[in-house]
């Protein structure tokens, strides 16, 4: 069984951003902001997302925010 140890709370992200290198915040999976009852749903596996890695490794696609330049980006993170 393959889990997100970020989602279920075993690990924190230590996030940087990439335009200006201050620390940035994890803002949660991806797809819970896809619509108002999404965080309520079962996890499912963002294969089209993994299969786009080169290989077969899925991930967990979160959300990251800097306050510091207001950028957003997406972080993967790896299932364990």
């Amino acid at each position: 069984m393959l889990l997100c140890a970020v989602c279920n709370g075993i690990r924190m992200l230590d996030l940087v951003c990439p335009a200006c290198s201050n620390a940035a915040d994890d803002y949660g999976r991806v797809s819970d902001w896809n619509g108002p009852y999404a965080p309520y749903e079962p996890i499912v596996i963002e294969e089209e997302y993994a299969a786009t890695q080169t290989e077969d490794v899925p991930v967990c696609r979160h959300s990251a925010y800097c306050s510091h330049c207001s950028h957003s980006f997406v972080v993967d993170v790896l299932m364990e």
